[in-house]
């Protein structure tokens, strides 16, 4: 269990899981991806609740959904930044 937590909360941590770095630099990759994929559509969230609450008479729920979103966006922004770092020059995203 403590192997799953390690891979799904701290991934830069988890190099020592894996039997080859190219195996460790495959998984850090493909988190990435799809850390921001969620990323991605929570900084969509939060533009569609901004519009919202914009257009809507009552914007306190939906300025609340969007400050979620874009915690929750940042959030997965430090841990693929993080990720970056352990990755070689060749692999690291321009």
């Amino acid at each position: 269990m403590n192997n799953f937590f390690c891979r799904l909360v701290t991934p830069w941590r988890a190099g020592a899981l894996f039997d080859t770095d190219e195996a460790f630099f495959r998984f850090l990759v493909s988190y990435d991806r799809r850390c921001n994929t969620v990323r991605v559509v929570m900084f969509a969230v939060a533009f569609v609740m901004l519009l919202m609450g914009y257009a809507g008479k009552s914007t306190q729920p939906y300025y609340a959904v969007c400050v979620i979103a874009l915690v929750v966006a940042l959030g997965l922004s430090l841990i693929i930044a993080q990720n970056e770092k352990q990755l070689p020059d060749d692999r690291q995203q321009k």
